[in-house]
């Protein structure tokens, strides 16, 4: 099943970031996860990062998180716990089986978050064909 978001034309993203931005928005939605999150944005800007450019989740808390932190005027440690605090939320779901689709393998633990990130990216840079979600996953 697919999701459409209506969007005004003169609001549509001009670039590949803002398309990225937007499937990863729907992405963590469709998990559960909302804005109110502070994580929301975290997490958002670190899997677009990682989608660029994959080498960053070697160094996590090395490059990953300072640089979110100083995107965003905040700590590392915030980042970090706002990251786990998003996991949290999305493992709470009653249900795993979408989660376990975009993951490609059954969880039977919560996601650490440098696992989550990569969950993520990875199902997003999939070919499209590859990302089809069925009714059964969500």
């Amino acid at each position: 099943m697919k999701i459409y978001f209506l969007v005004p034309e003169d609001e549509l993203p001009q670039d590949q970031f803002d398309r990225k931005a937007l499937d990863i928005e729907a992405l963590l939605r469709r998990l559960g996860v909302t804005r109110k999150l502070t994580g929301f944005q975290y997490v958002c800007y670190m899997v677009n990062q990682v989608v660029e450019d994959p080498s960053r989740l070697s160094l996590i808390t090395k490059r990953l998180y300072p640089e979110t932190a100083r995107h965003f005027h905040t700590t590392r440690d915030s980042i970090e716990l706002a990251t786990r605090n998003v996991i949290r939320a999305v493992w709470g779901q009653a249900d795993h089986r979408l989660l376990d689709h975009i993951a490609g393998i059954h969880l039977e633990k919560r996601p650490s978050n440098c696992e989550f990130i990569d969950i993520l990216s990875s199902f997003l840079s999939r070919p499209q064909e590859d990302k089809e979600i069925s009714s059964e996953d969500k």
